[in-house]
């Protein structure tokens, strides 16, 4: 299985007080959201837009390994993601509560950066899905950092309305298996409740 370095949060983009490689436990990752400032977070990126191979953070090892199904490496067979995927650090969708168990996951719409950058982002809309029955949201990002921005939006309703197709025509075709549903795409106000819902801290 192939394996990232470890995680390189030196690397953040816009984040003067990031924490030194040495320290990068998810302990660490939790606090990166602990004192946000209004209506910014921190995303750490697992997978590279463009890319088909499924990667998750792994604590354990401090790495991004691909996931495994049924003993194989899972690959997307479907086009390949459309934008920057990872998770918001300090949170988590509890199946208590009907969510999937992991951390908020989020888009990140730039151009691709490398699997464990952690960019500081503006949450502009959510993306809702029953996947198995279970809570898996995703929000939908723009970093803050004007230089890797590609589209300029306050709230995802302000995206063209063909960008929104294709996040939400993927999101609901790039694994038959699991056979996700659309419950629906709501705007800035929206994704950043789901994120304090979910937080940890």
């Amino acid at each position: 299985m192939k394996r990232f370095a470890p995680l390189l949060l030196l690397a953040m983009v816009g984040c003067a007080d990031a924490p030194t490689p040495e320290a990068t436990t998810m302990s660490n990752l939790e606090e990166l959201n602990a004192s946000p400032r209004a209506g910014i977070l921190r995303a750490v990126i697992e997978i590279p837009a463009g890319t088909v191979e499924k990667r998750q953070y792994d604590p354990a090892t401090n790495t991004f390994p691909i996931d495994l199904r049924n003993g194989q490496p899972r690959l997307i067979r479907f086009l390949p993601y459309p934008a920057n995927y990872g998770f918001i650090p300090g949170t988590k969708m509890n199946k208590e509560e009907g969510g999937d168990g992991d951390a908020v996951d989020v888009f990140v719409l730039c151009g691709a950066v490398p699997s464990g950058t952690v960019l500081e982002v503006e949450p502009i809309g959510i993306i809702e899905l029953l996947d198995a029955g279970e809570r898996d949201d995703k929000l939908v990002a723009l970093p803050i950092d004007p230089a890797l921005r590609t589209v300029e939006a306050g709230d995802i309703h302000e995206l063209p309305q063909a960008a929104r197709d294709i996040l939400v025509t993927w999101l609901l075709n790039y694994d038959p298996e699991d056979g996700a549903e659309l419950v629906a795409v709501k705007g800035k106000a929206d994704a950043l409740a789901t994120v304090e819902r979910w937080r940890t801290k």
